[in-house]
């Protein structure tokens, strides 16, 4: 017998079975992006296949500023800082204060 209800997930769906995992991976890249943390951010398609670049990207831009985020591909993630956790908008709060002293631009000097 043939299941004729099936229907193929489209990128939103993938989020939500995914437990949200893709989408947080993604917000933080824009984010992170927006503050100056990231070079450039992630959409869903690339956040899902190509998961581990992604996700390391992410990971190594919050250690930037003390905080660590461990990425989960079937929950979602934990953010650290001091060795205690926090939680995400703890994460962009701690971020947006480190944030407001400016970022550290290094000109080359001819």
């Amino acid at each position: 017998m043939k299941n004729n209800n099936m229907k193929e997930l489209d990128m939103k769906d993938l989020e939500i079975v995914s437990g949200g995992v893709v989408g947080e991976v993604v917000n933080d890249s824009e984010f992170l992006h927006k503050n100056g943390l990231m070079d450039g951010d992630f959409n869903s398609f690339e956040a899902t296949f190509n998961w581990n670049d992604c996700s390391d990207k992410v990971s190594k831009a919050w250690e930037t500023i003390g905080i660590t985020c461990v990425t989960h591909p079937v929950s979602d993630n934990e953010y650290f800082y001091n060795g205690h956790p926090i939680t995400y908008d703890e994460a962009r709060k701690i971020a947006k204060q480190k944030l407001i002293k400016g970022p550290k631009i290094a000109i080359p000097l001819p």
